[in-house]
């Protein structure tokens, strides 16, 4: 053992030139064309930062322009300004589409509503309007849909026919005024009223007249009203006071001179 460390020892005391160079650390060149880049990339990300929130206050310009698509038969541009107004002082990239959708949707007239932006400075809105076919009670319209609002003004309004019944019902009672008002316009007769009551019992009014016909066979009993009126009632319409169809097979008619007398039909 203590020979083979000797032997170790002594070839660790004559080493080569060669081993001697070898053992000493290369030296390495700086790279300054990538350090001329970095510092390049610092300062232009700097200046990004610097200028940032110039140029997002540039880009999120306030709204200066509000274009509205629509008829405007009967909801007023200033309502639709005034409803938009609140939302319109945030400016560009903070705008509300959804609140201010909901706003317009708000206005009695309106039965549908887009909005959308337009860079740098506008919004566009395009409506349609609700078409009102009747008076739904004293102070309210209803559309063709079967849909009841409450305008501001019931203006322009004071000669179309009044309807009448629960709120749940008003589908059923416009779609019963187009079915009544379809039969009787061939033999020159207008509705002027509509009724259903809660036990869903059906009326209606044409001039001065005031018809009932109950709530079952209602077609039924509708197409008996014109054949009476054809054969028996037309040349005496302005002495008619009521006509009651809630009969199996007739009817009973009031005539406005007497209190109550049936016609004998």
């Amino acid at each position: 053992m203590a020979a083979f460390g000797h032997s170790s020892s002594s070839r660790g005391a004559t080493r080569s030139p060669t081993a001697s160079l070898l053992d000493k650390p290369e030296k390495r060149s700086l790279n300054w064309k990538r350090v001329l880049q970095l510092m390049i990339s610092a300062a232009f990300i700097s200046g990004v930062l610097a200028f940032a929130p110039r140029i997002m206050d540039w880009l999120n310009q306030p709204i200066a322009r509000v274009e509205v698509h629509s008829g405007f038969e009967h909801q007023s541009r200033q309502d639709v300004e005034k409803a938009l107004e609140p939302m319109l002082q945030a400016r560009f990239f903070s705008l509300d589409l959804e609140s201010m959708q909901e706003a317009l949707l708000g206005l009695p007239w309106v039965k549908e509503a887009s909005v959308r932006k337009q860079w740098p400075d506008s919004v566009m809105v395009n409506l349609e309007e609700r078409q009102a076919i009747a008076r739904w009670g004293k102070h309210r319209l209803i559309s063709n849909e079967g849909v009841v609002f409450e305008p501001n003004s019931l203006e322009g309004f004071s000669d179309v026919p009044v309807l009448a019944g629960a709120d749940e019902s008003a589908e059923e009672v416009m779609q019963q005024y187009l079915a009544v008002g379809q039969l009787l316009r061939p033999i020159g007769l207008r509705l002027k009223a509509l009724t259903r009551k809660d036990s869903g019992s059906w009326s209606f009014v044409i001039g001065h007249v005031q018809v009932n016909i109950g709530r079952d066979r209602q077609m039924e009993r509708l197409q008996r009203f014109t054949r009476l009126y054809h054969t028996r009632l037309e040349s005496r319409w302005s002495e008619v006071d009521r006509v009651d169809l809630r009969y199996l097979n007739g009817a009973a008619v009031a005539w406005r001179k007497k209190a109550a007398a049936d016609a004998g039909l």
